[in-house]
């Protein structure tokens, strides 16, 4: 891939995510309790010292490893303007330093780290292996890392079908001014609301909660609730997605000497040891 295209996929990611969608505190949900939920005892046996967190976004997951005691220093990146925002939010907190930052090339020394979170951002890249293995370069011996991909969904049919419309509106959103897309995007949700929540709800109520969680946007709320998940999924630059052997050969590939790869219908959920 050429750097001409890779600076507009940096650029677009910047101004989607740094500018739009992450623009004020705590506009996106606290996102690292699923983690925790998945892999508790890892969790609390690894997750301390210095944290890496990799796309720091609008704040609230950083605001929870804040409250943790097994944290001696926090060091946050992200691309975009939104960490200007965040540095006026904890400027008096000492053990924390919030920077810009690339996934793709981590400006810290090697063995840096003693723990790395990231959710929902290799697979926004040109290149996620690049970004897995530029974690493993940064961490120390003993450390670990907890992070978050979109899975191919290979085993649900529903989620198969809600991917080959994702990818044909995303090549169509190519065309499209960046204010033509977020119009598109404020115009499906209702539409996404109605064909995709509305079922999963009644399917949750029946008692087929497993079910419904297989139904893509089951998490609506409202007719208008899905324009920011759209837009994070619709107008991203890049959508990589991996199976759950992809992912752990990728893994096993960077090095670490133990990992855990758990998939459900929302994605994969990944733990490695360094």
């Amino acid at each position: 891939m050429n750097t001409e295209l890779n600076k507009n996929i940096e650029n677009k990611a910047s101004k989607l995510w740094g500018g739009d969608l992450h623009q004020s505190f705590g506009s996106a949900p606290i996102h690292c309790t699923q983690l925790i939920d998945i892999f508790p005892t890892l969790w609390q046996n690894t997750m301390k010292g210095h944290l890496l967190e990799i796309g720091c976004g609008s704040g609230a997951d950083l605001e929870y490893f804040l409250k943790m005691s097994s944290f001696s220093k926090i060091t946050a990146i992200d691309l975009g303007a939104n960490i200007k925002h965040l540095k006026k939010k904890f400027i008096s907190c000492s053990n924390l330093n919030i920077k810009q930052g690339n996934a793709l090339n981590l400006e810290f020394e090697d063995d840096s780290f003693d723990s790395i979170y990231s959710f929902g951002i290799f697979h926004h890249t040109v290149n996620p292996v690049k970004c897995i293995n530029e974690c493993a370069r940064v961490l120390k011996k003993d450390g670990a890392i907890f992070f978050y991909l979109y899975s191919s969904h290979e085993d649900i049919f529903l989620k198969r079908l809600g991917i080959f419309l994702e990818r044909f509106i995303m090549r169509a959103f190519k065309f499209f001014p960046y204010k033509l897309q977020e119009i598109c995007c404020t115009l499906l949700s209702p539409i996404c609301w109605l064909i995709f929540t509305i079922p999963s709800n009644f399917f949750s109520v029946a008692g087929l909660t497993n079910f419904s969680k297989m139904i893509p946007f089951h998490f609506g709320s409202g007719p208008f609730s899905l324009i920011g998940d759209l837009k994070d999924r619709l107008m991203s630059p890049v959508n990589h997605r991996f199976t759950k052997v992809e992912m752990m050969k990728i893994v096993k590939s960077a090095n670490f000497s133990s990992f855990e790869v758990i998939k459900n219908a929302a994605g994969l959920y990944v733990y490695a040891k360094k």
